[in-house]
Order: structure tokens, then C-alpha cells, then sequence
């Protein structure tokens, strides 16, 4: 029996150590189509676009936890669209990651780092994001998390993460089963609603934190997206 209350511990398969490469390539490539489909690089994009103020058409963004380096690339098409001339970083703890994310995108910076370490210096962002992975920590640490990105943005920090929902648990289990290839995806993704969050969840980890909370709504296909204002 699931317990609906509380997140699940974890671990994922995707946070050990000694995947091979290739399934983990697969892994990104899958989780592209999901969030393709989904929408979910949408509303990272939405929230980018509250911190943005109509004028300014140049901005330093920073990626935490970039994984296959999607969102980045999704980013980075949407801004030329928009005119605007995007400085982007994202970064990862697995070489995996850093070494897909290169192949496919050469024009972004990536950076091997732990995002923790790498955050505790004095680097600073116009706007810092991270989507689909504060699920991965337990809550202390997103609370530390959440304070070491907020110092790290001069205008703002845009959250996109899941919403542990019985119907988005339900619905991506039957849908890997059917569809993936992955037996990362296959495992994580249903896993991963389960460590997602309430809306109550962010609400204390936001005021725990002590950030200042510009935007805090539901988004479809169950996320939540969190957007902090800095105010620098």
C-alpha cells in the first residue's frame, strides 16, 4: 500500500554508481521524448519568462542538475526565437551526462561538478534553474539547496518538479511498461512520482529556506512550478 502522505526514500537506479554509458544514454534519450510529449519544458520556459523584465534581451542561466542537456537545448531554441542572446551553463555530477550532453550541443558550457560544491562559491547567474531534480534529495537537503541557489541568481530561480499524484504514478508505470526500452525508465519514472512533492511540501521548503516566493502552481502532466524572486 502506497503511502500517498509522505515522499518515498529513494534511492533511484539513476543515483547509482557504475551505470553503463549506454544505458544511461538510452535513459536521456527516453526521457526527452517524456518530457517532449508532456510538455514539461514548457513550464520551466513559462517560469524563465516571469523573471525576464521586457527590456534586458541578454541573460547568464544556469542549469542545475542538467542531466542529457534538454532543457538546455529547449532553452536555447526558445530564446532565438525571442531575440535574446542566452549565456548557458548547465550543470551535472555524472560524466555520462556531461559527456551526452557535449556531443549534442557544443555551443552550451558544461560543467562536471557537484551542484552543492559547485554552488557554495561566489558564481553568480542572472537566472538559476532546475527541473526534475530536487525529487532526487531528501528535504533537508533541498531546503540547503534551495538557499544555495537563491544566492546564486541575481534575478530569480525557476523549480519544475513532480507532483506525487496516484493518477501521474499510475499513468507513467503503464506507459513505460508499454513504450520504454529502458529499464532505467522503467524503474525511476514511476519512483520518481513517488518522491515528488505537495504543494504544501514546497510551501515549507520555500519558508524554511527563507526565499521569497514569486510564483507556486500546478502545471500539467502533474508538476509543480516554483518560481523565486531575487530581486538583485
Amino acid at each position: 500500500m502506497i503511502d500517498w502522505s509522505q515522499r518515498h526514500p529513494g534511492p533511484e537506479l539513476m543515483d547509482g554508481a557504475d551505470l553503463a554509458v549506454e544505458d544511461l544514454y538510452q535513459n536521456y534519450r527516453e526521457l526527452h521524448i517524456i518530457n517532449k510529449r508532456l510538455g514539461g519544458y514548457g513550464i520551466t520556459i513559462s517560469g524563465i519568462e516571469l523573471l525576464m523584465d521586457g527590456k534586458d534581451r541578454e541573460y547568464s542561466i544556469l542549469d542545475v542538475g542538467c542531466g542529457g542537456g534538454d532543457m538546455l537545448y529547449e532553452i536555447s531554441k526558445w530564446g532565438k526565437k525571442q531575440g535574446c542572446r542566452f549565456q548557458l551553463t548547465g550543470i551535472d555530477r555524472s560524466p555520462a551526462a556531461i559527456q551526452y550532453s557535449t556531443m549534442k550541443n557544443r555551443q552550451i558550457r558544461w560543467i562536471e561538478d557537484d551542484a552543492f560544491h559547485f554552488l557554495s562559491g561566489e558564481r553568480k547567474f542572472d537566472i538559476v534553474t532546475c527541473t526534475l531534480f530536487m525529487h532526487h534529495f531528501t528535504d533537508e537537503k533541498i531546503i540547503g539547496l534551495l538557499a544555495r541557489m537563491t544566492a546564486a541568481a541575481r534575478r530569480g530561480v525557476v523549480i519544475n518538479d513532480l507532483h506525487r499524484h496516484p493518477l501521474a504514478y499510475y499513468n507513467i508505470r503503464w506507459l513505460t511498461k508499454l513504450f520504454s526500452r529502458s529499464y532505467l525508465v522503467k524503474n525511476d519514472a514511476p519512483l520518481s512520482v513517488l518522491r515528488g512533492f505537495s504543494k504544501e511540501e514546497w510551501m515549507r521548503y520555500t519558508a524554511t529556506a527563507n526565499v521569497k516566493v514569486h510564483t507556486l502552481k500546478w502545471a500539467w502532466a502533474f508538476r509543480y512550478l516554483t518560481v523565486i524572486k531575487t530581486g538583485e
